[in-house]
């Protein structure tokens, strides 16, 4: 059998011998404070999966196995010097954390006397630690112990950007499910959380608001949104913001009738009932609104990103969105922060210093799909491919997000295993995607996503999830899991095959139950 760990180590060698964990096991640290915290959640998460009562201790300097009992076995953190890694590979692409990289490079060693974690940084310690509960909570255990056997593992990621983007404008999530949100990323060693704030069913963010009841009255605060930031950071998960404009702007018009200018908001398609507002660039009201509503989300998100959307224009001329994209990436620098746009915003020209987020890979639609939907979604990808050879001309480094692999609001087209699943199954995913296997959605890989020419400008990968039809958070959890772990292992691992990936998820069902995790049962994976 397989490991259970995801995503997969760039190496996992199995070794003789069985590391016993049992209450009361030391967690011998270096006494530093960036690590506290990290030896301290790794305990309570143990606890909380396992019952088992683990002692964080701090060490002043490396001392033998267990300084208060050399004969007890523990589990010993400690960190390496950078050159202990050099074999690994560095990351490919952009780091979220910026000009600083955290190094998440680690090794783990488990044989009958002990456990050793060798990190070169902080981070890398807290992703170890990730690797040490997934192997710990996904065993058989009883109430006094878990047996865990010998095994050598050495890992770095793949990528960098390991993201997801979370659609928080068309649902409000509540600060502390989107913590748990965070948590999942962590548990798969993802480093991003991208806020989709914006849209034209919702205004989350507290700046750029007016009074009044509506459709997007739910928001966060300032403090809200600096509290979820901390609470990211001290996983090592670098929060995104995205105001996505000029397109998807119903919600930001509604507040400030200023912003109409009579041409905005149009039927589109032409011939349906549907509406599109864009923000007109040549509106003297538009862009003083939008330099405050920046400068007021870069004071409350201190990372480098500052996602300006971009996407989807629909029947806003081609020369007003060219007006648009120039100006605001002009403003999003000049508050500080650098600029992340959709991948029609390669349409008003890139350099190598812009960042686009890669999404229109073709995917199959529904056969109910209406013609004039379906003749716009072929209009678009026929803009696509000029999208792509303009993002490997300029060289500029592209997220790579494909619909037809990373949105994860496409309906599952296996049954449940479990038949109690069949409404939710049937009522939450987009209806305009035809339904996608567990197994197609895993197969594909980042570094070919941009084709031969594209490879070496892949900035990282990071999934979607949107929600046009989720309801609640369980709704969100059943169309995240399974899928998101692979994403996490796109991301982060070497290609591995679906039989292999199949085996680990199996395992992983346990991690969700004992975080209360709604998950689809599909009935390809055979869940123990």
């Amino acid at each position: 059998m397989s490991h259970p760990v995801m995503p997969a180590p760039v190496r996992f060698d199995i070794a003789d011998g069985q590391f016993t964990l049992r209450s009361g096991t030391p967690i011998a640290y270096p006494a530093a404070p960036a690590l506290a915290p990290i030896a301290e959640r790794f305990c309570e998460d143990i606890s909380r999966r396992t019952g088992l009562r683990l002692a964080p201790t701090a060490q002043s300097r490396p001392g033998p196995n267990n300084p208060n009992n050399p004969n007890k076995p523990s589990v010993r953190i400690e960190l390496a010097a950078g050159d202990e890694f050099g074999a690994l590979p560095a990351p490919l692409g952009l780091a979220p954390a910026g000009e600083f990289p955290d190094d998440e490079r680690y090794s783990l060693t488990v044989d009958a006397s002990q456990v050793l974690l060798r990190a070169a940084a902080p981070a890398g310690v807290a992703r170890g630690l990730t690797t040490l509960t997934q192997l710990t909570a996904t065993r058989d255990h009883s109430d006094t112990e878990v047996l865990l056997p010998g095994a050598r593992i050495i890992d770095a990621p793949r990528y960098y950007w390991r993201g997801l983007s979370l659609d928080l404008a068309r649902r409000f999530f509540t600060p502390g499910e989107v913590r748990r949100v965070i948590d999942l990323l962590a548990l798969y060693k993802l480093n991003v959380l991208h806020m989709h704030l914006t849209d034209d069913q919702g205004w989350r963010l507290p700046v750029g608001r007016t009074e009044g009841p509506g459709p997007d009255a739910a928001f966060y605060t300032a403090e809200d949104l600096r509290a979820l930031v901390a609470y990211a950071a001290d996983r090592f998960v670098t929060v995104v913001p995205e105001v996505d404009m000029p397109g998807h702007a119903s919600a930001l018009v509604r507040m400030h009738p200023e912003l109409s200018s009579g041409r905005n908001d149009v039927e589109f398609p032409p011939g349906t009932a549907r509406r599109a507002v864009w923000l007109d660039p040549e509106l003297p009201a538009t862009f003083p609104l939008v330099k405050d509503v920046l400068t007021g989300v870069a004071e409350i998100f201190p990372g480098p990103w500052l996602h300006f959307g971009g996407d989807e224009p629909w029947g806003m001329p081609h020369d007003l969105y060219v007006s648009y994209v120039r100006k605001v990436r002009e403003l999003v620098p000049w508050v500080g922060k650098l600029p992340i746009g959709w991948q029609e915003s390669a349409r008003a020209g890139l350099d190598a210093s812009d960042i686009v987020q890669y999404w229109l890979s073709g995917i199959a639609l529904a056969e109910s799909l209406p013609a004039e939907l379906r003749a716009k979604n072929d209009a678009d990808l026929a803009l696509a491919p000029r999208d792509v050879e303009t993002a490997i001309t300029a060289k500029a480094p592209v997220i790579v997000s494909p619909q037809s692999h990373c949105y994860l609001d496409v309906p599952y087209a296996e049954p449940s295993a479990d038949p109690a699943q069949a409404d939710r199954q049937g009522r939450v995913g987009n209806r305009l995607y035809a339904p996608m296997t567990v197994a197609a959605s895993f197969d594909w890989d980042p570094a070919k996503a941009l084709g031969a020419a594209g490879a070496a400008q892949v900035a990282g990968v990071e999934a979607a999830i949107w929600a046009e039809t989720i309801s609640d958070f369980d709704d969100l959890t059943f169309q995240l899991l399974p899928r998101l772990p692979g994403i996490a292992d796109k991301a982060w691992s070497a290609p591995q095959t679906w039989a292999e990936h199949r085996d680990r998820l199996a395992r992983h069902a346990r991690l969700w139950e004992q975080d209360d995790l709604t998950y689809f049962r599909s009935a390809s994976v055979n869940w123990r």
